[in-house]
């Protein structure tokens, strides 16, 4: 599915250059559910900024799904994300002056899918992650926990090869975590969608049945658990 072949990034600071990735290279197949830990500074959310089609590298190849992405344009590559991929953040990135139901169906809406599959796409997805009669409430009525339920609706509901989470139990308590990282673990083996995770959190880790830990830009360990 998705293959990282001595990929560098480096980056700016003043007049100093940060090498955040040293080469690394490394391959995921479809439907992992995988985890890139390390320390803050180590390049875990670099890497997933690549593989998101978000950042642009320096050197080495990215290929998912035998596209190579890491070749494309602007443009390119943000079709390419609007069409195929997921994302999952910290801070839930919800729009705040729309409902729960508008947040998750504003996706499709940009994809031009027809109103009525919308509908039942969209309640569909809610349903599935427990948010059944909330869906006409603003993010600012919610709880974390529900708030990272709608993020993860949303990613889901476009049908995504690959669902990419940047530090995703950050901002939620210990048991709220855990029951995020359930339903995410559900997600994956009903829909088979690919799930990576980019975290410190030894909690997200110990999920994980794949362990990709990182150390100053470089592949440090690679763990794969029984599922």
């Amino acid at each position: 599915m998705i293959q990282v072949q001595d990929v560098v990034r480096n980056y700016k600071a003043g007049e100093t250059v940060v090498k955040a990735l040293k080469g690394v290279s490394l391959e995921i197949a479809d439907g992992e559910f995988l985890s890139i830990a390390g320390p803050s500074g180590s390049g875990k959310t670099t890497l997933l900024n690549l593989i998101g089609c978000i950042d642009s590298l320096d050197g080495g190849e990215i290929t998912i799904d035998g596209v190579p992405v890491s070749r494309m344009d602007k443009h390119a590559k943000t079709e390419f994300r609007r069409n195929n991929l997921g994302f999952i953040f910290q801070t839930y990135n919800l729009i705040p002056v729309l409902s729960a139901y508008e947040n998750v169906s504003f996706v499709l809406s940009i994809l031009n899918v027809p109103e009525r599959e919308i509908k039942e796409r969209t309640m569909m997805i809610l349903q599935e992650v427990g948010l059944t009669g909330m869906e006409d409430r603003r993010p600012d009525r919610l709880s974390g926990g529900q708030q990272q339920r709608i993020a993860i609706a949303r990613a889901l509901v476009k049908n995504p090869k690959i669902v990419l989470a940047d530090e995703p139990t950050a901002n939620l308590d210990s048991k709220t975590g855990e029951e995020i990282l359930r339903l995410m673990q559900e997600m994956n083996r009903k829909y088979h969608t690919t799930f990576i995770f980019s975290t410190h959190d030894r909690m997200v880790m110990d999920y994980a049945r794949r362990l990709v830990s990182l150390h100053d830009g470089q592949v440090t360990g690679d763990e794969r658990r029984e599922a």
